[in-house]
């Protein structure tokens, strides 16, 4: 955290399958796709396909494909024996031709260019080739196209507060993105979440990089073609996992006292996690106590709010795993009487 906390503030559901798959072979190839909202199309027919689990997934295809019950029940089957949550019901499936999936995710058929599926607003485009059939670039499956794009639903179903305005879908979920300190590299321009069109950033946007890492749950020995920043190691996939399956839902509070005898002490918060931080420090009645944030050694800005005791700061990015914030606490004067302080963060 240390000083880069004050300064960016910037514009168990399912188990793993029996065995991991098989990586694809040939010559490894950025997986190339767009998270973007699709405008709906005219003739696409549409079938419900149930889960096993409960629910179901509308599957649509484009009228170049036609109606196909059976390759709809492939891939819905396939999509359920991944690792997922109650996210699951939420997805439609839309099944093209692989231009039709180049075209209407924004490719530019130029083979780098050469978009393989996408991902917008719970709905997945994907091709109607085939799961085992390898895609027109890169060394991947069907099977894996969908992987990847599942990747995405999973995020845009997962929280991730990490204060720069953007969400899971862009960041990556809360414990994937923290273990590999995304805040951090962002602030340093080392990542740039968003980025689909310029390929250079493309390949260091960690909205993307984490549906690769969810990919290689999967697909564990699948060439890594992304930034090698977020190359995951087994603390990463665990994240990952964590993610997955018991995802973060919400901030934590820890209550701190300092007693009547006291006008001044320092309390501790380990933090795992990027996020919000909040103190709020309640005394006697006519009391007056202040807060200050340090962290190793540096004072750390945060905003007083108008009229209370209360202090917070809207994104604190950590330098390393586990960064420790200090929060002072100080008797200004007024009620004497023990203060009690709460420190509500990410974890």
């Amino acid at each position: 955290m240390s000083r880069r906390i004050a300064v960016l503030t910037l514009a168990l559901c399912a188990a793993l399958p029996a065995a991991a798959q098989a990586a694809p072979t040939s010559t490894p190839h950025p997986y190339r796709d767009r998270v973007q909202a699709r405008a709906a199309q005219a003739g696409n027919t549409s079938i419900s396909v149930p889960l096993t689990e409960g629910g179901a997934i509308q599957v649509s295809f484009t009228p170049a494909v036609g109606t196909q019950p059976d390759l709809a029940q492939q891939y819905v089957a396939f999509l359920e024996s991944l690792p997922h949550g109650s996210e699951l019901g939420d997805l439609k499936l839309l099944i093209a031709t692989p231009d039709e999936v180049n075209s209407d995710c924004g490719g530019t058929g130029d083979g780098d260019g050469e978009v393989l599926g996408c991902y917008g607003k719970n709905e997945m485009i994907v091709p109607s080739t085939g799961l085992d059939t390898p895609t027109a670039v890169g060394s991947y499956t069907v099977r894996y196209v969908l992987t990847h794009e599942y990747g995405h639903h999973i995020a845009a179903h997962r929280k991730n507060e990490m204060g720069n305005g953007l969400g899971a879908l862009d960041n990556g979920p809360t414990y994937w993105a923290f273990y590999e300190l995304v805040c951090e590299k962002t602030a340093e321009n080392k990542l740039f979440p968003t980025a689909e069109t310029n390929f250079d950033q493309y390949l260091r946007n960690p909205g993307e990089a984490w549906a690769e890492t969810y990919a290689r749950l999967v697909y564990p020995d699948q060439p890594w073609t992304w930034t090698s920043l977020l190359k995951p190691d087994a603390g990463a996939l665990a994240a990952a996992r964590k993610d997955v399956l018991d995802p973060w839902t919400k901030n934590v509070t820890k209550t701190f006292t300092m007693k009547a005898g006291r006008n001044a002490q320092a309390f501790d918060v380990t933090l795992t996690l990027d996020g919000t931080l909040k103190a709020s420090a309640t005394g006697p009645k006519g009391s007056h106590v202040t807060v200050k944030l340090t962290s190793d050694g540096s004072k750390v800005p945060m905003q007083h709010g108008a009229n209370t005791h209360t202090w917070s700061l809207a994104g604190g990015c950590r330098e390393k795993q586990d960064d420790t914030a200090t929060f002072h606490v100080q008797r200004q004067g007024g009620t004497p009487g023990p203060v009690t302080l709460k420190v509500t963060y990410a974890g």
